[in-house]
């Protein structure tokens, strides 16, 4: 049995921030006795194979020689650019150009593919450009697909009258559609009529193991990790830090990551004197820009709580990834963040990004810190990459379902262009 999984983006190494749970999941699949090919768009430099030791991203691609876990191929299609398609500007009369060469692309790497192995099913990760992708090969060659949504296919993309028109036009095509949040699903329900199944995204962290939950304390070590963006209420969380420094005068604020909004930031911090850019540890406010996976592991070990102050997501990487490392969560009601951390007891949750509203419940997270070891460990078991893998394969693969014992083909698969 063989699938062909065609996503966004696929990591390059374990330091890649190109959905960095996606190899875990195809993993899962591959487990389960079916052939995983990815196929995946290539942005700057391309690499000539992948995967070698069995860490953090299922592996870590080392150079030429490497491999791919047993039952995954990968296989990546030119496309010129060296940004990801979603963040290209199409106001701008070029980035149609690209598009249009971006799309003949994929499309004749999906053709290629399909009419050299034999396909039980295509898995389309997300809804645009991927699952454009699958309904098209699927027209073709009579394979049918299924559709993996992000909150970000239904929150922002789906708000534009003609990319709204193009998903709904995907989505009723497919078999079988998932979402990474129940809201998400509940959206897809109301809006298309389409039963919408819900598949966690979840990249498990090395070097958490001997993690505990903070104490409360006086000098509280918050932490923003993920897209620098407005969307993401980064100066929201800005400004209520200045108001938790009022209580809380030892109190720090780090972010790691980086994005369209890291200048803004990084003069408000600034101008507020909580950062210096020329010794960005010398204030009370640092920020790191985008780390290692390494780099990653060390934030959530020297933070307290980690805070998500966003305006539109679904189940974003950073909250399980916090959880795994035990650290209190202080989130928007956003997408499932407020039902899974009220259901769970891993954190507090906050109405909305405003500033007063936000920087109240960080002080009192400080001071009564909120974490259930047993909800941790409930909420990981949901979200661990062989239940999604089951519940992909149990809707639209029952035979791989069969199969789950069954070791995978010993095959070895490199990274190939195509």
């Amino acid at each position: 049995m063989r699938i062909l999984l065609i996503s966004n983006r696929y990591p390059a190494d374990a330091d890649d921030h190109a959905s960095p749970f996606v190899p875990y999941f195809a993993e899962a699949v591959a487990a389960r006795g079916v052939h995983v090919d990815v196929l995946t768009p290539e942005y700057g430099h391309a690499t000539a194979t992948m995967w070698n030791e069995r860490r953090a991203v299922s592996g870590r691609e080392s150079g030429v020689g490497t491999v791919a876990p047993p039952s995954v191929s990968v296989f990546r299609f030119p496309t010129g650019a060296t940004e990801p398609v979603g963040s290209w500007n199409l106001l701008n009369p070029l980035s149609w150009v690209k598009l249009s060469r971006f799309l003949k692309a994929g499309k004749l790497a999906g053709e290629k593919l399909c009419r050299t192995q034999r396909y039980d099913h295509i898995l389309a990760l997300w809804a645009l450009p991927s699952g454009h992708f699958a309904h098209a090969l699927s027209r073709k060659f009579g394979i049918p697909y299924s559709v993996w949504c992000l909150g970000s296919d239904i929150y922002t993309w789906a708000r534009r009258r003609i990319i709204r028109d193009r998903i709904a036009h995907v989505l009723k095509g497919a078999t079988a559609v998932f979402g990474d949040g129940e809201d998400l699903c509940e959206r897809i329900r109301t809006w298309l009529g389409i039963h919408a199944t819900f598949l966690p995204s979840y990249r498990p962290l090395e070097g958490l193991e001997d993690c505990e939950p903070p104490a409360p304390t006086e000098a509280p070590r918050y932490l923003y990790l993920g897209r620098l963006h407005g969307d993401k209420g980064i100066l929201e969380l800005l400004r209520a830090f200045a108001h938790v420094r009022v209580a809380l005068p030892l109190a720090t604020l780090q972010y790691v990551g980086d994005g369209p909004g890291k200048e803004e930031l990084e003069d408000q911090a600034e101008e507020m004197r909580f950062y210096h850019r020329h010794d960005p540890d010398a204030g009370s406010v640092h920020i790191r820009g985008a780390v290692s996976h390494a780099g990653v592991v060390r934030a959530l070990r020297d933070c307290d709580f980690v805070v998500i102050p966003t305006r539109s997501d679904s189940v974003p990487l950073v909250f399980t990834e916090a959880v795994q490392a035990m650290r209190p969560v202080i989130a928007t009601e956003v997408g499932d963040l407020g039902m899974l951390i009220r259901r769970y007891l891993v954190g507090q949750v906050v109405p909305s990004v405003d500033d007063s509203s936000l920087a109240s419940t960080m002080v009192r997270m400080a001071h009564q810190p909120e974490f259930e070891l047993r909800g941790r460990s409930e909420l990981l078991e949901r979200f661990d990459p062989k239940r999604a893998a089951q519940v992909f394969c149990d809707q639209v693969l029952p035979a791989a379902g069969m199969q789950a014992q069954m070791k995978p083909p010993e095959t070895t698969a490199k990274m190939v262009p195509v």
